[in-house]
């Protein structure tokens, strides 16, 4: 396999192994010495792992800002230290005779922004190592809260003791502490049972690939077929067109104003993404340019901040 790949692979990522283990097998197959996965996911779940390879890692920052979408499915009574089936069962309750209907509103009562702690065996850090390597020492070390956002979170299917959901949610949100929420307020505990990504960013499990396809169209010098360029990868940023002198200017680490780069954007009509915050910056001909901030006005003063410049 080639050296100069670049760009995003869609990997579907199978149980069992973490998202650093897939990237590292991903790197032997296709003997590339660059590639960064866009968005961890635990070893116990599967599904939908973008894989950054080569040039490809440039554009890694707005991967991993994107939001996910899931579905899996917990069991009532059990609690674990871990909050899914992987850790050691510190609770059993019985299960109280519950409905779907009073299931499914508690599960609505986390819709919006609120505030989550990471579970203590996590890839979250502490002084510089994860949570996980502090509680296999017998140290549970509890993060202070932050704010993540659930967009959706419905009940499926319901068979006593299991609930099958989907969630689509913001990044850095942890479904195992999340279902363990929903266990809490239901009065018997919860634990994760399976999970599976099916959208992360713009990308999604249709097009993702397990490892045997993978070494299978490497081996037949197909693989490029499947693997997304930068620029189509942000394809789902909204774009605005400048000149070519433009463009060299910016490549040259000159200020854009944000009064012209607001007229532009009027001019072309371009439109704001629901829950996509940024802008992407392209030539008549196509090529990426720059990524920034959509500008929150369409004028006044001040200089749009690039937070990537891709030379040609």
């Amino acid at each position: 396999m080639a050296r100069n790949l670049n760009g995003v692979l869609v990997l579907d990522k199978p149980k069992d192994i973490s998202s650093t283990e897939a990237v590292e097998r991903i790197k032997k197959i296709l003997r590339v010495r660059k590639a960064g996965h866009g968005g961890t996911l635990d070893p116990f779940a599967t599904g939908v792992l973008p894989i950054c390879i080569g040039k490809g890692t440039k554009i890694a920052q707005f991967i991993l800002e994107g939001d996910k979408v899931y579905e899996g499915c917990f069991e009532l009574g059990i609690v674990t230290d871990t909050y899914d089936l992987t850790g050691e069962v510190i609770e059993k309750n019985p299960v109280p005779e519950l409905s779907a209907e009073e299931i499914g509103k508690v599960m609505e009562g986390f819709l919006g922004i609120i505030e989550q702690v990471p579970p203590p065996y996590s890839a979250a850090k502490y002084k510089g190592r994860p949570l996980y390597k502090w509680a296999r020492k017998g140290i549970k070390i509890e993060k202070k809260p932050k704010k993540v956002e659930i967009l959706e979170f419905r009940l499926k299917k319901f068979e006593s003791p299991r609930v099958y959901f989907e969630v689509y949610c913001s990044k850095g949100t942890y479904v195992r502490s999340l279902i363990h929420e929903v266990g809490q307020r239901l009065n018997c505990g919860a634990v994760l049972v399976e999970l599976r990504r099916i959208r992360k960013g713009p990308f999604t499990i249709e097009e993702a690939l397990a490892f045997e396809e993978i070494e299978k169209l490497a081996q037949e010098e197909r693989l490029m077929e499947k693997i997304i360029s930068p620029a189509e990868a942000l394809s789902f940023i909204p774009a605005v067109t400048i000149s070519t002198s433009m463009a060299q200017r910016i490549r040259q680490g000159r200020p854009v104003s944000l009064n012209v780069l607001g007229n532009l954007i009027k001019l072309q009509k371009v439109p704001r993404k629901h829950r996509v915050p940024w802008l992407r910056i392209v030539t008549e001909e196509g090529d990426l340019v720059a990524v920034t901030y959509y500008p929150e006005k369409l004028s006044g003063n001040g200089w749009a901040e690039m937070l990537r410049v891709f030379v040609s």
